[in-house]
């Protein structure tokens, strides 16, 4: 659901249509509206691909099909084995916690 309003434009000062989108234009300078949100979002989206095509485990499309396969492989065994040691480290945590609490 957008929200229809109006808003000054921070180029031209003329009041225009603004739907509630990042990327509306002024009607009448056909400048955004919300450019420094927009500029944000864009340059967020670009790290987050830079992160993903510079893992070591990213598909490339000229890749083998067995390079494909083992590549979805080690990025499961990847995140499985995080999660094993976050569960590790908090079950630890708790169990000295207990002979803290026990020892009081």
């Amino acid at each position: 659901m957008s929200i229809k309003r109006e808003i000054k434009c921070p180029n031209c000062s003329q009041f225009t249509l603004w739907l509630g989108r990042d990327y509306d234009r002024c009607l009448h300078c056909a400048e955004f509206l919300q450019n420094q949100e927009f500029i944000k979002k864009l340059e967020n989206d670009i790290v987050t691909k830079v992160k993903e095509e510079n893992d070591i485990f990213y598909i490339r499309p000229n890749d083998s099909g067995f390079t494909k396969i083992s590549k979805r492989f080690f990025r499961r065994l990847r995140k499985i084995t995080m999660i094993v040691q976050a569960l590790f480290i908090g079950f630890m945590t708790f169990i000295l916690w207990i002979l803290g609490m026990l020892a009081t």
